[in-house]
Formats: structure tokens, sequence, C-alpha cells
């Protein structure tokens, strides 16, 4: 994934002049929407604003969506969420080839805009590319790619611009993204697990741009003010390149749904030879039970201990204790402390808890985790009956 950062960032920026350059009257400035890619920083598409000038022979994208793998302790402020996302320019011809390589399809809307306006925008992206300017902390759902595209279009052309809409408030943060995730189970998986009960409330009209085709959807209905007359935002659409079909469906056996299923028909069988030979198979216990607990203990410090907006009130942790992390090892001690029993009793009952309230559970679970919860119950119904 590294060497695909980096080639998109190696045929994409190059050194333009933020100096002040007035267009000619056949430049014109477009909206740029990608479709979706395979990889899980693809899925959800990507917005650029596109501005050409044949005259002066500039043909260039503003991309909001590029970093600096160079930056000083990278993967530190990626995790906590601290990491800068920038602006970077580069050729028209550079960022196709990079999406046709990818598979990507390629829309452009060119605006319906006055040459000021033109003029106005251009020179807000012109400045917002210094080195100064060009440097933002990205927020995936409030402050990305097309946010920021949303945000110079709704600066720039001011009380001229106008989003038409039926939407009535209707989807959560969490609808929104589900549909890029329909083939895409291990991703669906980990991100209704990694974000919290804050993506649960329902996005405004204008929240909903935060995803590439919603503000390729929201320019095609909007309208613009131009000498008293009211037009459409975008005086004509094209598509650049048409992606090829690809089969990314991921096989049943290997869904996280159907492994946890199995995993729990394993502990049936296991609780069952356990019943019948009064043993206790500990390393079950003691595998499952540590892994679960490190999954509490990431979803904790992925809350508290990041800047990431998106992963507060986690309801998750009702099940993943990050305690089990730590209580695992205490299976192997041959004397127990007192509270070892109960502790296992009140985990299980948080975790039928969880089945028989979900519900009204202020988040929207995955259903994969079902499994998971009737494994733990089971087991620390095993651990407490046996201690």
């Amino acid at each position: 994934m590294r060497a695909k950062y980096l080639f998109f960032l190696i045929i994409l920026i190059f050194p333009i002049s933020a100096n002040a350059q007035k267009l000619s009257p056949q430049a014109r400035i477009s909206l740029i929407t990608c479709a979706p890619g395979e990889e899980l920083y693809s899925v959800f598409g990507h917005n650029a604003v596109r501005v050409k000038d044949p005259a002066h022979g500039i043909d260039w994208v503003y991309n909001y969506g590029t970093f600096d793998f160079d930056e000083p302790g990278f993967y530190v402020k990626f995790v906590r969420g601290k990491l800068n996302y920038m602006l970077s320019v580069g050729y028209f011809r550079n960022f196709i080839y990079s999406y046709q390589r990818q598979n990507r399809s390629v829309h452009e809307q060119i605006l319906n805009l006055t040459p000021e306006q033109k003029q106005k925008m251009f020179d807000f992206l012109q400045y917002n590319a210094r080195p100064e300017n060009k440097f933002y902390k990205y927020d995936f759902f409030f402050d990305n790619c097309a946010t920021r595209v949303r945000d110079v279009l709704e600066k720039e052309l001011n009380n001229d611009l106008t989003f038409h809409t039926n939407y009535k408030d209707t989807l959560s943060f969490r609808d929104l993204l589900m549909p890029y995730l329909q083939e895409h189970y291990w991703s669906r998986f980990g991100i209704n697990l990694i974000l919290g009960a804050v993506i649960d409330r329902k996005a405004t009209f204008r929240e909903t741009m935060f995803l590439p085709d919603y503000l390729e959807l929201a320019a095609a209905d909007a309208s613009i003010k131009i000498n008293g007359k009211t037009i459409p935002l975008v005086k004509h659409t094209q598509t650049l390149f048409t992606q090829t079909d690809n089969d990314t469906t991921t096989a049943f056996l290997i869904r996280p749904a159907t492994l946890w299923w199995i995993l729990f028909a394993l502990a049936l069988v296991l609780f069952y030879f356990e019943q019948k030979k009064g043993t206790h198979y500990k390393i079950f216990d003691f595998v499952f039970f540590f892994v679960i607990g490190l999954l509490g203990v990431i979803l904790f410090l992925v809350w508290f201990a990041t800047d990431h907006t998106a992963v507060a009130e986690n309801w998750n942790l009702i099940w993943a204790l990050p305690t089990h992390f730590f209580m695992a090892f205490l299976l192997f001690m041959k004397n127990k402390p007192t509270f070892f029993k109960y502790y296992f009793l009140i985990s299980g009952a948080l975790a039928v808890l969880v089945l028989l309230f979900w519900w009204i559970i202020p988040q929207v679970l995955d259903y994969a985790i079902v499994p998971l919860l009737l494994i733990i119950g089971l087991r620390a119904y095993r651990i407490w009956s046996t201690v």
C-alpha cells in the first residue's frame, strides 16, 4: 500500500508558482469525482478540482487528499489522528493516468462560472497551495478531500451558490458508509467495531457531502446566480474514464460472520466434551479471551488516547472488555483470586445482555459479533462453573 501512495504522490506533486496569474476567457473549472477503489483508503471515492486554461497551458488538479510519508513521526501521528493532510497540485494527465491504473472511473462536472468567479476560485486555490497554507488536520467525516472542495465552492461563490435537495436527514453517518462496504466484509466488520455511537446520529444534507459521490450529486442539483439569473451550477458532465468490472467478493468461508459461527460451533463441541469428560480446555479460553481483550484495549486507546472524533462512545467495549487481556493469564494460575470466578460471571452476563437489549443500545452493532457474544457467554459460564 505504501508503494501505491508513493507512486500517487510522485506523479501528482510538482512545484507550481503560487503567484497571481490572470486566467483567460477560455479557462474552465471542474469538479472531479473518482469512483471507489478496492483498497480501504480508496473505498469511498475521491474529489478534486481541475483548472484548465489552454491559453496559458494550464491543466492542473488541486487535490486535498494527499500526505507526506516523510513527515516526522508519520505512523504515530496517523494512528493518533494528528496527521496533517495537504493540498497538492499536479498535472491532470498524471492524475487521470493514476486512476486508470487503479481502474477507477473518473467523472468531470464543468462549472457554470463567470470569469470573475473562476479567477476568484483559482486565486484561492493558488493561495491555499502555498507551503504555509496547504496543510490541514484531516477528519474523515468533517474535514476531508470532499468537504474541502465543498467549502471552497461555498466560500468563493458565497450567496450566489445554492444547493437544492429533498434530503430529509434520515440517514446516519454509518448508514451512508454501508453501501460502499457491501462486498468488503472485513472492512465493514472492522469499521463497525472501531467507530463509536457518535456516527449513528443523523447527518444533515451538508454533512453528507463528506462522501465524494454525494458532493457530485449535490453539485448536479445546485444552482448559481449570474447577472441576476439563476442557472445550474454544472454546465456539462462527462465521463473521463470508465472502469472495467472487478470481482471483489470475499469468499463465503473467509467472511467474518462465517468464521465466527464456525468458531462458535467449535466452542459448542469443546463444551460437550468438557461436560462429558469433566475437563477444561484452558488453551481455547486463553487464546479467545486474550484476543477479545486485545481488541478491547485497542478500542479503549483509540477512544481516549487519539484525536479521532468518530471512535468515541463505543459500546462494543461492553463485551470486548480490555480486562480480558489480563484475566486470560490467570486461567493458568493454580490458586486463582476470589474475584476471578465472579469476573467471568459478570462478563458472561454482559455479553448476554448485549444480545437481549440489542435494539436499545444507542449504537448500531455488527451482526457478525453475535457468535462472539455467544462464545463469551458459553465460555464464561464454563470458567465460572469450574473454578
